[in-house]
């Protein structure tokens, strides 16, 4: 009749007045939408107005040995025309009967006559124009805004068999969803102030089933079962699984689930229903639904189950997380390394001192000590060990280790560390021995500069006069 994503407006026979001629009654008992039809076994007439841009009429054709199986349809100004019931014979079937053709958006006036009919509902097709405010919404179980989830699902487009006398027919678009698996369910969002579920309910099957509807978070429970001692048989089409009215109008996202099932009773779904809370099809919010479809099995060619993809958000998402945590641990194992390659370069400087040679000890040329001296020790060092590879001048330090060496003049006249000897503590004085071949004048002399290098520094003036600055001859940089 119209795509899986079609909004439909339910105009229930009780909703219209204009019957005329015949002998039209109200029949309250039966499988009815509403709970009602209204029917007449003579030819009579029925006048009404709708907006939208069509309209399809759902009942019990009559029978072709009691009634006429035509009648005369008109639209707007248009000319009547002769309309034939579908599947005319000797037996009443409850299916679409008169469909018309689509309109132009609008307010359109219908008029049918000479027609004997056992009238049930009919589905309005809106358009962009339409006003939906205080309307009801149709939703069948095959529209792509409803999510199933589970493997228990089955589609079946297969005729319905009432028994007990009632007519046989075709479901609410004209197909159900079935399932007894627990754990089975389905998702809907809708923007609205109600929301009922329809379905059917089989009373000459045994055993039960548990139903568990949560509204936004609130869940309410249901077990259907067929009592005992209970004598009918007629299958209950329009079976109230759940209902919620008067909640507040915005968004909502309903739950169904399956929570337990025993013997051979099945939870079929057929359509569901809300009032809506946006005024017209352009403000109707498009939701997009949050768990995933499963694959539902069907009983003919033209099953509408639908399945869903995985959110791209959610993958870019678990990806951009996953980047995180790899730049994180990147960077806790990087720092870690560092640190220990820090701490070996302190162990380890006791390798990067210069250690002089007899030769390299002469008799020094001058009599003052230039601070830049230590920073210069770290131009032409080599390892303690020959074999070690020649440090950066930055990884070594000497003011760091200045009172733990023994101090010796090189050969360029240059104030270098010593390593401490086996038997002496690296923490020791800085007054070390010196070597046996060193003469008397320069033992002499190298006391005299470590005097100088430990003791207080004097002070020298830069400039003349009353504004000269008097500054440390030790600070590096003067």
């Amino acid at each position: 009749m119209s795509s899986s994503s079609d909004v439909w407006l339910l105009l229930d026979n009780s909703q219209m007045s204009a019957f005329t001629g015949g002998g039209w009654t109200i029949a309250d008992v039966g499988p009815w939408v509403g709970n009602s039809s209204i029917f007449s076994s003579t030819p009579g007439n029925i006048a009404f107005s709708f907006q939208g841009t069509s309209i399809s009429f759902k009942g019990n054709t009559p029978s072709s040995t009691i009634s006429p199986t035509w009648f005369l349809a008109g639209i707007d100004e248009n000319t009547p025309y002769n309309v034939s019931f579908p599947d005319a014979g000797p037996t009443q079937i409850y299916t679409q009967w008169y469909q018309t053709p689509t309109l132009s958006d609008g307010l359109h006036n219908i008029n049918f006559s000479n027609i004997a009919i056992d009238f049930d509902y009919a589905l309005i097709t809106p358009g962009p124009t339409t006003p939906l405010s205080g309307s009801t919404i149709v939703v069948d179980d095959k529209n792509s805004e409803i999510t199933y989830t589970g493997d228990g699902w089955v589609t079946s487009a297969a005729e319905i068999v009432f028994g007990g006398g009632e007519v046989s027919g075709l479901a609410l678009g004209n197909a159900t969803h079935r399932t007894s698996n627990v754990g089975d369910g389905f998702e809907f969002q809708f923007a609205g102030s109600n929301i009922s579920v329809y379905g059917f309910f089989e009373w000459t099957a045994m055993g039960s089933i548990s139903l568990d509807f949560t509204l936004d978070g609130k869940t309410t429970s249901s077990i259907l079962f067929v009592p005992t001692g209970t004598t009918t048989s007629v299958l209950e089409t329009t079976q109230q699984f759940f209902s919620a009215a008067n909640i507040e109008a915005g968004n909502h996202t309903l739950l169904m689930n399956v929570t337990q099932a025993t013997g051979n009773q099945s939870f079929v779904f057929d359509y569901l229903t809300y009032t809506p809370s946006f005024s017209f099809l352009a403000t109707k919010p498009n939701f997009t639904a949050s768990i995933t479809s499963p694959s539902v099995a069907s009983s003919t060619p033209s099953s509408t189950s639908t399945s869903h993809k995985l959110n791209a958000a959610a993958i870019i998402g678990g990806v951009s997380a996953g980047v995180v945590v790899a730049l994180v641990l990147a960077t806790i194992v990087l720092v870690k390394f560092r640190r220990e390659q820090r701490q070996k370069n302190e162990l380890g400087l006791e390798k990067y001192t210069y250690w002089p040679s007899a030769s390299d000890l002469q008799q020094p040329k001058s009599d003052s000590v230039q601070p830049d001296f230590i920073a210069q020790t770290s131009a032409g060092l080599k390892p303690w060990n020959s074999s070690a590879s020649e440090p950066s001048s930055s990884s070594i330090s000497p003011m760091a280790t200045v009172h733990s060496k023994a101090l010796v003049i090189d050969s360029k006249n240059r104030v270098v560390l010593r390593p401490p000897s086996s038997s002496q503590s690296s923490f020791g004085s800085s007054r070390a021995s010196p070597p046996p071949d060193m003469t008397q004048a320069q033992i002499e002399e190298l006391r005299r500069r470590i005097d100088d290098l430990t003791g207080v520094p004097p002070a020298y003036s830069i400039g003349s006069g009353e504004g000269a600055t008097t500054r440390s001859s030790f600070r590096k940089g003067v």
